[in-house]
């Protein structure tokens, strides 16, 4: 591991207690061509960066493509405002904050009774699900509109907010534009005073939403050691090197799968799961995107893993959890 200025105290697998022998096989897998290779696998524990690999063309400084990963540092961010008092709370209803797009189509009282804590929780009630192709509010159906924002808002309700839970990134654009008009600035420049200059972060870049937004659902781009960072913060309570950069109680609240969706729990726009490694459970939370994106933070284990990946809408972009648990997770539980 190479020391750089970028903040990260480098260590090894064998000083922080994981065995080489079980990254060393999946490389091999790799070689072999039984696994097809990620664009990056970086590991850190302890607080310390112990393995760092790219493949496919990629290196150290190429900004990869987060996809919806994105979303989970929308929600670190969403803390920041909250704590800072921009926000007035996570159960505060979101249309009189959003008063510039009134009148909203498909008027239902239910609309008005839609808070923060529905878009962090996917849980609107709006007709929108990214995982139906014919949802009204489908984000290729976003995508196409003029404006992003107002595209959700006018959207009819499907059922009452938090009455289920439905894969919705619009939803996730409308709480970045919340954040944007509560804190005076953009997305990017927000994100850059609050996280990304005191993590030593000067590569990123986000996307524009149509409507003059950011696309905080999506499309962040980050160095993987800058995206390691990030879990690491999640995994300390909030904290970098002993800066509070994130709530400690948010971090917690974020990190409490209390619905389902999909194959796991959800958070605030984070993932919660429990990996079973023989007879151990290992409880972990992760941010992942299309492709193969991937931070995953497994508290008991002092650990973090990044995967990143190019295997688009193919079926092993999800192929970096069975890989975190095989190898990952089994090189850090050795006996």
């Amino acid at each position: 591991m190479d020391p750089l200025e970028d903040g990260w105290p480098v260590s090894s697998l064998e000083a922080e207690g994981m065995d080489p022998a079980r990254l060393a096989e999946l490389e091999r897998k790799f070689e072999a061509g039984e696994y097809p290779a990620p664009d990056s696998l970086l590991i850190a524990r302890n607080g310390k960066l112990v393995y760092e690999r790219y493949w496919n063309g990629f290196r150290r400084d190429t900004p990869h493509d987060l996809r919806s990963a994105t979303k989970s540092v929308t929600s670190m961010l969403t803390g920041v405002a909250l704590e800072q008092k921009l926000l007035p709370g996570v159960d505060a209803p979101i249309l009189p904050l959003l008063s510039r797009y009134a009148p909203f189509q498909n008027e239902d009282e239910r609309k008005g009774r839609l808070t923060l804590r529905h878009l962090l929780e996917m849980r609107t009630g709006l007709a929108c699900n990214d995982w139906q192709q014919d949802s009204p509010g489908q984000e290729e159906r976003m995508y196409d509109s003029r404006d992003w924002v107002k595209f959700i808002l006018d959207l009819p309700m499907a059922e009452e907010p938090g009455q289920s839970s439905a894969y919705c990134t619009g939803g996730v654009v409308v709480l970045g534009a919340l954040v944007e008009d509560a804190a005076g600035m953009s997305f990017p420049e927000f994100s850059r005073r609050h996280l990304f200059e005191p993590l030593g972060i000067t590569h990123f870049e986000w996307e524009e939403a149509d409507g003059g937004r950011t696309d905080t659902g999506g499309h962040l781009r980050l160095r993987p050691r800058d995206f390691a960072k990030l879990g690491q913060v999640m995994l300390d309570g909030g904290r970098w090197q002993g800066q509070q950069l994130i709530p400690e109680d948010w971090v917690r609240e974020s990190t409490v799968g209390r619905h389902p969706l999909g194959d796991s729990k959800y958070g605030y726009l984070w993932w919660v799961n429990t990996f079973g490694i023989g007879d151990t459970p290992v409880d972990a939370w992760f941010a992942r995107g299309n492709g193969g994106q991937y931070v995953f933070v497994f508290p008991s284990q002092s650990l973090v893993a990044v995967f990143t990946g190019s295997l688009y809408n193919e079926p092993e972009s999800a192929l970096a959890v069975e890989l975190c648990g095989r190898f990952v997770l089994t090189s850090a539980l050795r006996k």
